[in-house]
């Protein structure tokens, strides 16, 4: 494993400077996004039917911003509760483009209201379907970027070898530990991450349950006060899990770092309010030689500084440097 620390000062441990830091930085960002004008580039709407585990066909959806002439597919995977239309997603997609490569922004599954079922953070089943979908002759190169949620996805992913072309995956921010993750998000600290992450999930939980069967009530489900009560009452059972910290233990990707084959990029936060840092030095420490690590020591939960340099090439930002280290990977 190679890790680099970035240009930007560093400071060394969680102290209380460098969470305000991780608040500002996740908060700020995302406001500005929310409110301010959403620049992404040109794209349109992209579905396929895949079977889940029931053998029940399932519609999944996403953005597509085609590149003439591109060679390579990048799959951009928001996180939990989120939306293909996220700012973060946008500013991928456009990234990508500007290097000419093609870019599916993929909803997880029930996401995005039109597939009535759940996902869950090792379920990587509907991605083999869907990138079989792009014509092999003409995709030659499939990476894949995750943010959050979406990050363990991509990691998970890359584990499993969900496609032969899969040549490289990028995690922003990526719970290693799922149940160190929801604790810090359940903890007094993470209140209002809390109610943000709960109400994108119920949101999603009763556009799945207006046309599909669904494991709990959503009147019992919309009562769900912390994460891991969602978990109890949603994936759980929709899954099969023996309870919550079986599902936890049985789905973090950190530990399974240790045999990843493809180049693997993770960027963290030591400020990060809803990863510790604490849960991913652990596992990156004992991670293949393949996964690469960079900590940005101003950055938030998957913001940072626009002018952030990782080392990696290309123009400053993190979007940037990352769809530029794709590029060198896969070349």
């Amino acid at each position: 494993m190679s890790e680099y620390r970035g240009a930007l000062r560093s400071t060394r441990g969680d102290g209380w400077r460098q969470r305000t830091k991780g608040h500002m930085w996740t908060v700020g960002p995302s406001l500005v996004l929310k409110f301010g004008a959403r620049r992404g580039p040109e794209s349109r709407d992209w579905q396929i039917k895949v079977k889940n585990d029931r053998a029940e066909p399932i519609l999944r959806s996403g953005r597509l911003t085609e590149v003439e002439g591109s060679r390579t597919l990048v799959v951009i995977l928001h996180g939990m509760g989120g939306t293909v239309e996220r700012g973060y997603c946008l500013l991928a997609a456009q990234r990508a483009r500007q290097l000419g490569m093609t870019s599916l922004r993929l909803a997880l599954r029930g996401g995005d209201g039109v597939g009535k079922d759940l996902h869950h953070a090792g379920l990587v089943d509907d991605l083999g379907p869907i990138l079989r979908r792009f014509d092999a002759d003409r995709y030659r190169s499939v990476a894949i970027v995750g943010y959050s949620l979406g990050g363990h996805v991509a990691l998970t992913a890359a584990l499993k070898g969900v496609d032969e072309r899969l040549g490289a995956v990028c995690a922003i921010c990526p719970p290693l530990d799922l149940r160190a993750a929801q604790q810090a998000i359940d903890g007094p600290r993470g209140w209002g991450y809390r109610q943000y992450l709960l109400r994108g999930l119920k949101r999603a939980y009763r556009r799945i349950a207006e046309g599909a069967e669904v494991p709990t009530p959503k009147q019992r489900v919309e009562l769900a006060s912390t994460l891991r009560e969602w978990d109890a009452l949603t994936v759980v059972p929709r899954f099969g899990f023996r309870d919550v910290d079986h599902y936890y233990r049985s789905q973090s990707v950190g530990p399974k770092l240790k045999s990843m084959k493809i180049p693997a990029l993770v960027v963290a936060s030591p400020g990060d309010p809803l990863v510790p840092a604490a849960s991913l030095r652990a596992h990156l420490a004992h991670a293949a030689p393949s996964v690469e690590v960079r900590w940005v020591h101003d950055g938030g939960h998957v913001f940072f500084p626009p002018n952030v340099e990782l080392g990696l090439g290309g123009r400053p930002g993190v979007e940037a440097q990352i769809m530029q280290w794709i590029c060198d990977k896969i070349s």
